[in-house]
């Protein structure tokens, strides 16, 4: 009875060590606000049997939650524990890096079975890898300016269409004009991140640092509040989609995305329309307005989806 008592202890250990070992090598860390642990225990006793309940309260930048045991007493009145395996599955938050990618097969509706899957796993955490109808959402990621996201918005203008634009601070900082137009024009403007690092390798303060700095400094230079987020690169984890929750935002992926980010090696218009021709499904497209490409067949893209009978716009 004795080993075993001290095989949940051990366990208990381990799990708690796990999830504090989470550091980050981008942004500015953030001291932890609370580092004192406390704990409180509630004991409900029959004749043969005690819960014990424990809830242990650790720093802010973890993400502990109740372990819940149960003691049995035996006819030799020892007493042996064992592990609430649903208490142990709710404690453990995985913290896997994903770097969000999508295969080739496709189901009937011409949708990424990846995106398909990971909306079924991951919707707990408020994460859209697909929109909710059957609809296309159109989203652009802008990090920088390279002139030609006028152009894009001329074209959206021109045809009707709303987009979502994922900023980061320093876009909103160097492109103030933009950002502005964008939210004039009816636009949604996204959070992409303060300093564009890889989440799962982020800290929970540092996460919070990361999203709360640029939705700040956006309520505060533009009166707008942000909503969604995206994360940098595509890199993410079930913790670090618990934290972007917790904030209050939507984590939007992509079920369509293309190799058009590389200004200086930028695909052929004719070769890119067709690809986005022969992808069109229902689901959330993911351009960069830094491509020139991009600028010039948008007109042409939206023109083909409208005529397919697809609504478009940044509705999630």
């Amino acid at each position: 009875m004795k080993l075993r008592r001290i095989f949940c202890a051990v366990l208990t250990a381990a799990l708690i060590a796990s999830v504090s070992s989470c550091g980050c090598e981008s942004g500015s860390p953030v001291e932890p606000t609370n580092t004192t642990t406390t704990t409180a225990t509630t004991t409900r006793e029959t004749t043969t049997e005690r819960e014990t309940t424990t809830t242990t309260e650790m720093p802010s930048d973890t993400d502990t939650e109740i372990i819940g045991t149960t003691e049995i007493v035996t006819d030799d009145g020892l007493v042996s524990e064992s592990v609430d395996e649903a208490a142990y599955a709710s404690f453990y938050i995985d913290m896997t890096k994903v770097c969000w990618g999508l295969g080739k097969e496709k189901n009937d509706k011409n949708q990424p079975l990846d995106a398909v899957q990971a909306q079924e796993k991951y919707s707990a955490y408020n994460a859209r890898f697909l929109p909710a109808d059957d609809k296309i959402m159109l989203t652009f990621d802008a990090g920088y300016e390279n002139g030609c996201t006028g152009k894009i918005l001329d074209t959206l203008k021109e045809k009707n269409v709303k987009a979502v634009f994922f900023v980061t601070y320093d876009y909103c900082r160097t492109s103030p004009e933009l950002v502005q137009r964008m939210i004039d024009e009816g636009h949604t403007v996204g959070n992409h991140s303060y300093t564009h690092p890889s989440f799962p390798d982020c800290s929970e303060n540092e996460i919070i640092e990361e999203i709360m700095v640029l939705h700040d400094y956006v309520a505060e230079k533009f009166g707008y509040t942000m909503s969604l987020f995206r994360f940098p690169k595509g890199e993410f984890s079930e913790k670090a989609l618990s934290v972007v929750k917790s904030l209050g935002y939507t984590s939007v992926f992509w079920s369509f995305a293309y190799s058009d980010w590389d200004v200086n090696v930028q695909p052929d218009a004719k070769e890119a329309l067709q690809k986005i021709k022969d992808s069109t499904h229902s689901g959330i497209y993911l351009l960069h307005s830094v491509s020139e490409t991009n600028a010039q067949i948008l007109g042409k893209v939206i023109d083909y989806w409208k005529s397919e009978g697809y609504m478009i716009g940044a509705d999630i």
